[in-house]
Order: C-alpha cells, then sequence, then structure tokens
C-alpha cells in the first residue's frame, strides 16, 4: 500500500481522516493499515509503532496448532506465557514485542522506539534488526533482552510506554532473563562471563562467573529464596557444567562433579535437575537424592547426526524440551519412565528441508508454546493430546548383561483408538547421536499393529558388544505413526 495522494480531491483526503479517527476511538491502539506504507522487511510494521491484526485459524496435526504470523516475516522467538493464557515473544525483524491472545486469534505488535543497522534480507525472509532469546513478565512489565543495543527494554502493557536499563559491561548479549527471589530479575550475559541482577528500584549488579573467557552462561533458574543455578555452555568444548548459588553471597559451585557437552538449558522437575545437552541427542539429568547423573536419549534421526534439544522447562511433574534439528518438541514423564515427542511439521523430510528453527519455547494454560524463526510461525503443543497410542515396558525396565552377550525385554504397544500400523525404532545414550552401535536392538520386525483397544507385546533384544565400555546406559524403545513419537525409556547395566 502508499501513503495518500496529496493531489487527491479534498473530499476523499477528509474521508481517509475521518476513518482515521473512527478506527483509533473504537479501537484504541488499532492501526489502520491502509494510510501506511506497504510492510516491507525494513519496516515489518509499515510505519505503525503499534499494529493490532488477527491470525487465521491455525493448521492442525497430531497435537499441534500452528498459526502463520504476518507477512514480511518477523523472526519471532523467546515466547512467554501470561497468568492469562495469552503469549508475549519477541519479533527480530520488527525490534518489537508481540502479544497474542489465542482465545480470538488477536495479534498486538509493539515497535520498539529505538534505531538499529539495517538487517540483509532476501524475498520475505527478513533479517533481525537485534538478537532476543529472552522475554519475561517481572515487576508490571513485559521486559526483553536486546543484544545489539545492549540492554534490557521494558514494555507497560498498559500505556505502551518503553523503558531501558543499559547493561554496563559492553557486547554482554543478554541472553535469558529469569524472575528470582525478593523481587529481583536475573539475565544471562552470554559473551562477557557474566549474570546480570536487576532490582525493582533499577540497581544493576554484574556478577563475573567462574571458567575464565571460555565461560558462557546461558540460563538461571531457582529452587527456592536461598538457592540458585545456572548452566554454563563453556564454548561447547565439553567443559561446561551446572552451577549452584546462593543469590545473596555469589559464589558458584559445580554440581555434582560433573562435566557436560554443551549443555544450554536447565529446569527442575521431580527431584532433579534436567539440561539439554545441546551439541547431542540426549538430556543429562541430576538426582538431587542419588546425587547421580543419568542421560536420556531422543529419538533418532536420519539427515543430521544429531536432534540438537535446546531448551528445557518443567511443567509440574513433566519435562519437556524442544529438539531443534529433531523438528520436534517432547515431554518426559519420569514417573512413568516415558517419553512423548511431536513433530512440528505434517511433512517428514529426509534433508531437514522442513525445519521451522523452533529455538525457544515455553509452557503454561495447559500448553507448550514454540515460534519458528524461519518457518514464521506461532504454535503450541497441547498438553492433554494423545495420540490414540502408547508404550510400555513389561515387568522391570533394567536389564544387566556382561560384554558379548544379550537380554530381552517386552514392550507392550497399547492401542486407544486404532492407530493401525506403528513404526519401530531404537536409540541409546552411548554417544551423542543416540544411534545405537556398541549397544543394538532386535525385534522380530520393524512395525507393529495392535488390535483396537488391545495390545501387542514385541520381544526386543539388547546385545552389547565386547568394545562397548562397562558402565549405565539408558535406550528407548520406541512406537510412531510418524507425527507423535512413543517411547519407553529402559536402563542397561553393562559389566565388565
Amino acid at each position: 500500500m502508499t501513503l495518500p495522494n496529496p493531489k487527491r480531491p479534498k473530499k476523499i483526503r477528509l474521508l481517509s481522516l475521518v476513518l482515521l479517527i473512527i478506527v483509533a476511538s473504537v479501537g484504541g491502539v488499532y492501526a489502520y493499515q491502509q494510510l501506511n506504507p506497504a510492510p516491507s522487511c525494513a519496516a515489518p510494521l509499515g510505519n505503525a509503532k503499534i499494529l493490532r491484526t488477527q491470525l487465521a485459524a491455525p493448521t492442525t496435526f497430531g497435537g499441534v496448532s500452528e498459526f502463520a504470523l504476518p507477512s514480511p516475516d518477523r523472526e519471532a522467538n523467546a515466547p512467554t506465557v501470561a497468568p492469562d493464557g495469552s503469549v508475549w515473544f519477541a519479533e527480530q525483524s520488527v525490534a518489537g514485542i508481540a502479544h497474542f491472545y489465542p482465545g480470538n486469534r488477536t495479534l498486538v505488535e509493539y515497535a520498539w522506539p529505538y534505531p538499529y543497522p539495517e538487517a540483509t534480507s532476501s524475498g520475505a525472509l527478513c533479517g533481525e534488526k537485534t538478537f532476543v532469546w529472552g522475554v519475561a513478565l517481572w515487576n508490571g512489565n513485559v521486559w526483553a533482552g536486546d543484544t545489539v543495543d545492549n540492554q534490557l527494554v521494558a514494555l507497560d502493557p498498559s500505556t505502551g510506554q518503553f523503558a531501558t536499563v543499559k547493561v554496563q559491561t559492553n557486547g554482554s548479549f543478554p541472553y535469558t532473563l529469569t524472575p528470582g527471589p525478593d523481587n529481583k530479575l536475573w539475565f544471562t550475559e552470554l559473551f562477557v562471563q557474566r549474570i546480570g541482577e536487576l532490582s525493582s528500584n533499577g540497581t544493576l549488579r554484574e556478577h563475573l562467573v567462574p571458567g575464565g573467557v571460555s565461560a558462557e552462561p546461558s540460563q538461571v533458574i531457582f529452587a527456592n529464596s536461598t538457592t540458585g543455578y545456572y548452566v554454563d555452555t563453556h564454548g561447547g568444548d565439553a567443559k561446561g557444567g551446572v552451577y549452584s548459588f546462593d543469590p545473596a553471597h555469589f559464589a558458584p559451585k559445580l554440581v555434582g562433579g560433573q562435566n557436560l557437552d554443551l549443555p544450554s538449558s536447565i529446569a527442575i522437575s521431580s527431584g532433579a535437575i534436567w539440561v539439554t545437552l545441546h551439541g547431542s541427542s540426549s538430556l543429562a539429568s541430576y538426582n538431587f537424592t542419588t546425587r547421580t547423573w543419568a542421560y536420556y536419549p531422543t529419538t533418532a534421526i536420519g539427515w543430521y547426526p544429531t536432534t540438537l534439544p535446546y531448551f528445557v522447562s518443567a511443567d509440574g511433574s513433566y519435562v519437556w524440551f524442544n529438539e531443534h534439528y529433531g523438528n520436534k518438541m517432547a515431554k518426559i514423564d519420569p514417573a512413568k519412565g516415558s517419553l512423548t515427542e511431536y513433530s512440528e511439521s505434517s511433512s517428514q523430510s529426509l534433508n531437514g528441508s522442513t525445519i521451522g528453527n523452533a529455538l525457544t519455547f515455553a509452557v503454561g494454560g495447559g500448553r507448550a508454546w514454540f515460534t519458528e524463526l524461519t518457518g514464521n510461525i506461532l504454535g503450541y503443543v497441547d498438553t492433554s493430546y494423545s495420540p490414540g497410542f502408547s508404550t510400555s515396558i513389561a515387568g522391570n525396565n533394567t536389564v544387566v548383561i556382561s560384554r558379548g552377550s544379550n537380554a530381552s525385554v517386552s514392550l507392550v504397544v497399547h492401542d486407544t483408538t486404532h492407530q493401525g500400523q506403528l513404526s519401530l525404532s531404537f536409540a541409546d545414550s552411548e554417544s551423542l547421536t543416540s544411534k545405537p552401535s556398541n549397544l543394538t536392538f532386535s525385534a522380530p520386525g520393524n512395525s507393529v499393529s495392535p488390535p483396537m483397544g488391545g495390545v501387542s507385546s514385541v520381544k526386543v533384544t539388547v546385545s552389547a558388544s565386547q568394545s562397548l565400555k562397562p558402565g549405565i546406559y539408558f535406550a528407548i524403545l520406541t512406537a510412531t505413526d510418524g507425527l507423535t513419537y512413543e517411547s519407553s525409556f529402559m536402563k542397561i547395566v553393562v559389566r565388565g
């Protein structure tokens, strides 16, 4: 659309002005798009500073619903769920914040009033004016980390006004944001080995973390008012880890004496710390009672060596996480020893072409919300969705075997709504890829078709090679309809 032509008859120009006044008075913060330039990568909202639109009905498949965001693409990231079930998220190509109301599909977009360098763009794919990885609701405002301007930006939703807090250390890359004890906002400074602490009176403190110049604190969480944890990727050199600290006396200590390979996110659930290992296809878990680490594999993919779990979040007793290259949202039920993975695309790809780049997510209101950076999508998994089948392991899910020997378990596939033929697959924690190598799994066939409302039992034999290192491993036995993957965990103790 173009700007109004000043050579038009006065009557037409007057009518346009009346329309603008009517829209403004009825809608409060509506922008009348016809009076603004056509949206472009340079100005995705046209000339509007606040733009209200209604998204089309979502596309739904396999428990997943996806809303297409307006064009040109918004480079959406960092969703967070408000108490009323609405969703806030960042729009990096706009350089701003958006608020989505699922009930009526209304999207309200707020452009930040700050200048940014022109981003490189290609067609409908817009470049990012800034990078935003953290959005949090704190102290009555919506806060976000603006990495390009090295600041935290706060939006007052009641007035539409913005305020900023500059980070003291240059080039800090304010990453994830976490409200903490004593009404303070904590955030990680990924590039300068620091964690920030913002008080409600505006006082900002920065804490230097251990690990030297390779330290990269990526996320903070709190167990209570006196104990916090953060995860440090340590530059992806297999020397990362989880650190505990007292927020009143910041002196971090490595948890469990264990270094981790590219840990990227952290959550607490079911008496354990859960950590995504972004360079692999697994999650790590530290049990507070036994003080031991365990590793939980995900379903392997064919087109890339690893699924790249990215962020993790606790939802009651469930552990949710996303698989960046697996293109899935996933849920672990520690009590049942089960893993459910939900495809983010209805089309399966052998080369990664359907990957929408869901980098971050948030759980709330019975939904696990995610954004797709290049897919230009805001979507969610219905946390109550059932695919119509499930799996379990009959009897004990722990097997003890010696190298060069094997053991068998019965995988039980339960049918509730008759899904027909289900494919079987297996993965384990012996390597970063989760693909079986020195541990192998075999079954009478590659699929199973349980009777309607009934069960099928599949004998699965696990074999350990002579070259396998003795120790404890975890595996998943999986059945899938191609969209949803239902797995049961088994523990494998390999003797020397």
